[in-house]
């Protein structure tokens, strides 16, 4: 793991990437499997493709796009490399529009108000509150 070369790189446009560097060409790097790094509701980073929706493993990054690029820690290494893996084996997840994820919200929901009916829980309240 030591002797991989990946690097975290800044973007222009306000990206930051993680990837492995396989070559630093004249003009460009060229990066193997890079991720986005954005930040979750929780404070912490969480990581997702750079391209989704390609199968494509090797991405060149031009020099004139990059603010700066560094190393990364070994906790971040590791991360990265587990999430990497993970992508390989995992199913690719298909592209809902908006009425089909909204459908299946509404059955979530559903559900959700059935299980709590049933419990007691939602309109008759077999449950005592003492304030």
């Amino acid at each position: 793991m030591e002797d991989l070369n990946i690097r975290h790189f800044k973007l222009i446009n306000g990206e930051d990437i993680i990837g492995i560097v396989s070559t630093k060409n004249d003009d460009n790097w060229m990066i193997e499997r890079p991720v986005l790094v954005g930040s979750n509701l929780l404070g912490g980073y969480q990581f997702t493709p750079w391209f989704p929706f390609s199968n494509t493993k090797m991405h060149k990054v031009l020099f004139r796009d990059i603010v700066n690029s560094t190393g990364i820690d070994p906790d971040v290494k590791e991360s990265y490399l587990k999430f990497v893996l993970e992508l390989k084996k995992g199913p690719k997840k298909s592209i809902a529009n908006n009425s089909q994820l909204l459908s299946e919200m509404e059955a979530e929901i559903d559900e959700r108000m059935a299980e709590l009916y049933e419990e007691g829980e939602l309109f008759n309240n077999k449950k005592r509150t003492i304030h």
